[in-house]
């Protein structure tokens, strides 16, 4: 009689079910399976970033921390943030994405000006609260550190909707006609921006000024944002540590605290 069970619900296993998996084919046991690895890769990749940012520290060719980080480094446990990457590859502006996002927005002009709210897709209808400055500095770091990869749905609309240029026209300081606010826009697109995602993605961030920016942009956290952010309120220190993931691979990783940010890692 087999003596191997299923690790999660101690069903009996073959010898061959056992060393094929050690978990039985339910899905509630393959689903236990799942969360194992991700608990065991997560840790992987945690212990990883660490060891990579220690030996950065240490080695004196690569030294640029500032002395100050480099104390706060000595005295506490960073915060580790393990974000998602953006594996898209930079390219030369491309006209025709450039010009698809200004007759999106000509077309959102449009539909304020004859008060057609449902003319175009609304992607958000309201702005949330700004988050504290000190957080979001924080949160601004690393989003740096992953590289837009939540921008990858902007496109060529970058989420501009009815609701959010509404706003932003409010916000300006005098009232613009549809051929200025267009070429407001185009003066912000990047000499170069990340293939297939929003036109304004570029090298360093989003190229838009945040009362630029749709309530999408504004508003949107990821879930590991949403983590760090959790862990940022229990901590002692704002000290961190953050790794761009992808594939169970880190791309891109820094260090960094409120004053602070040093890239370590950059594929």
């Amino acid at each position: 009689m087999s003596s191997h069970q299923c690790h999660h619900c101690k069903a009996t296993l073959s010898r061959t079910q056992y060393f094929r998996s050690h978990y039985c084919d339910k899905p509630l046991c393959q689903r236990a399976k799942i969360q194992k690895y991700l608990v065991e890769n997560k840790k992987r990749l945690s212990q990883q970033l660490i060891a990579d940012i220690e030996e950065f520290i240490a080695d004196s060719q690569l030294q640029k921390l500032p002395s100050k980080l480099l104390d706060e480094i000595k005295n506490i446990s960073p915060i580790v943030a393990l974000l998602p990457a953006n594996t898209n590859q930079l390219r030369d502006a491309n006209r025709e994405r450039n010009r698809d996002f200004l007759d999106h927005v000509s077309r959102i002009y449009d539909d304020i000006e004859n008060i057609n709210q449902t003319g175009n897709k609304i992607y958000t209808k309201s702005l949330n609260s700004p988050l504290p400055k000190k957080e979001a500095q924080l949160v601004g770091k690393a989003c740096a550190t992953c590289m837009g990869s939540c921008c990858n749905l902007g496109k060529t609309h970058a989420f501009l909707d009815y609701p959010s240029l509404k706003h932003i026209l409010v916000l300006q300081t005098s009232i613009l006609i549809k051929n200025e606010l267009v070429t407001l826009y185009s003066e912000y697109f990047p000499d170069q921006s990340y293939e297939y995602s929003c036109v304004f993605l570029g090298k360093m961030g989003c190229t838009l000024p945040r009362d630029l920016r749709s309530f999408t942009c504004n508003n949107f956290l990821c879930d590991e944002i949403t983590h760090y952010q959790i862990a940022l309120s229990q901590a002692d220190s704002a000290v961190t540590y953050a790794a761009a993931v992808y594939n169970d691979t880190i791309l891109h990783s820094s260090v960094y605290d409120e004053d602070n940010f040093i890239r370590v890692v950059e594929k």
